[in-house]
């Protein structure tokens, strides 16, 4: 008679054998045209977890591609195409073993305790499973395994920083592409690790005057010259340890900033993009209210947002911590004048400022100037600012510099970057113009969707808020 436990134990086998085959036979039915890639694995040891995830790394961090069961006897398999041909983990971070994928290739994985191990006609893979040895020493005391201090760690690192002199050296898989960006691999996670040393819980830590020379070496050394870290796992978390680390060492530089460890990862980490993600993910997405203080790091930081990705990072965030409700601060924007100069929403604190979203070739927009330009108008001489945003392409740029002219357009004329995909239609979620947005004095919202020119609401809206 077969208990809950058999039955549970069996079930689970026959499900994990039943993806290891799927894996396996998968490369073949999809044919050469799909270019799959294999992994088999097995977890050797006595825990044997009930599933494993592949994770992709996508700018600098670890992202979950697809998770399988695995079996009884700790063999499990995944059948992938390859998003892009680079590094993949398997496993769980600390302890993930890293792969190189491309389309067509077959890995055999073995995981256990510390090191992996991979099969040896695989040159690319058997190179970063030998690296992985080789660090682990160093790795292990990161992960709070034991009490490991810099009493004993720190005489370690010598042979560490001529084993990781010897792999770069070595570095000759036949594949060039790869030897280049795994040299590049190899020194980054070798100095992240380093740093990451310094700032993990542990009984004593070492004052800077006891580092040794490998840590005055590394951080003088320029480093984050281009975007290469992103394409590591740990890419992200070693550019946050570098900014501690150089904070650390020039408290005094930054002592009067508003975040010390931003700036000093803006004046440390000469690449831009590497720079925005760290802003993004570190600095306008930690805060648990939409308020004045969140408002100025706004304003401060958000012009090192260099990509959309990263942009709508900080976007998405916004919203969940602003309900654009009456009252509640208004998200930073600016936009160009027609002479090249940048001008910004918080430049008209003080006065009521009206908002006009539209393009040249939009018609409804265009009935609204008519009533636009007698608002203006009425209001001559009162605190209240008229901006009209147009969302225009850049590729239309003289175009709507003739129109202004043309059309004699009052108040401040501005145009965004990217049309749509500006900041002030990501962040007021604007699909669809004309869209009019109304502050009060203070910089805060009246209203993100105002009534239009046309209607005498609107008019009425100003005159409440300018009392």
């Amino acid at each position: 008679m077969l208990t809950h436990s058999t039955t549970a134990h069996s079930t689970r086998s026959q499900i994990a054998a039943i993806s290891l085959l799927v894996a396996a036979v998968g490369l073949q039915a999809f044919g050469d045209d799909r270019k799959m890639a294999l992994i088999q694995g097995k977890v050797a040891g006595e825990r044997v977890p009930e599933e494993i995830t592949l994770n992709m790394v996508r700018n600098g961090e670890p992202v979950k591609h697809s998770t399988t069961k695995v079996s009884s006897d700790g063999t499990f398999g995944f059948c992938l195409q390859p998003e892009y041909t680079g590094f993949y983990t398997v496993g769980d971070r600390g302890d993930a073993a890293r792969l190189y994928l491309s389309p067509g290739r077959s890995v055999k994985l073995t995981l256990g305790d510390g090191p992996y191990s991979v099969n040896v006609d695989d040159a690319e893979n058997t190179l970063l499973a030998k690296w992985s040895a080789t660090l682990w020493p160093l790795k292990k005391c990161n992960q709070l395994r034991g009490n490991h201090t810099y009493k004993e760690v720190f005489p370690l690192l010598p042979a560490l920083e001529q084993a990781t002199e010897e792999t770069i050296a070595e570095a000759n898989s036949g594949n060039a592409e790869f030897d280049a960006l795994f040299s590049q691999l190899v020194q980054a996670e070798f100095e992240y690790e380093l740093y990451h040393f310094l700032y993990m819980p542990r009984s004593a830590h070492p004052t800077p005057d006891r580092y040794p020379d490998i840590y005055k070496q590394i951080s003088t050394v320029p480093r984050f010259t281009d975007a290469t870290a992103l394409q590591f796992e740990f890419g992200h978390a070693f550019v946050n340890l570098y900014g501690m680390f150089q904070f650390s060492a020039h408290r005094d530089e930054f002592k009067n900033s508003q975040d010390p460890a931003a700036e000093a990862c803006i004046k440390y980490v000469p690449d831009e993009t590497l720079r925005g993600w760290y802003i993004a993910r570190n600095v306008l997405t930690r805060a648990k209210a939409y308020d004045e203080a969140y408002v100025a790091k706004l304003e401060r930081y958000r012009e090192y947002l260099v990509t959309a990705e990263q942009r709508k990072y900080v976007s998405d965030f916004v919203l969940t911590i602003n309900q654009f409700g009456t009252g509640e601060p208004a998200i930073p924007f600016d936009g160009t004048t027609p002479d090249g100069k940048t001008v910004k929403l918080s430049d008209f604190k003080g006065k009521v400022v009206l908002v006009d979203v539209w393009a040249t070739w939009c018609g409804p927009c265009k009935t609204q100037i008519p009533h636009l330009k007698k608002l203006e108008e009425d209001f001559t001489g009162r605190d209240v600012v008229f901006i009209s945003y147009s969302v225009d392409a850049i590729a239309d740029l003289e175009k709507w510099k003739s129109m202004v002219a043309d059309e004699k357009l009052g108040g401040v004329q501005l145009i965004g970057s990217e049309d749509f995909k500006s900041p002030i239609c990501v962040d007021y979620k604007i699909k669809a113009i004309p869209r009019f947005l109304l502050f009060d004095k203070s910089g805060n919202i009246i209203s993100i969707d105002a009534p239009r020119p046309s209607d005498s609401k609107l008019k009425a809206l100003i005159e409440e808020h300018l009392e």
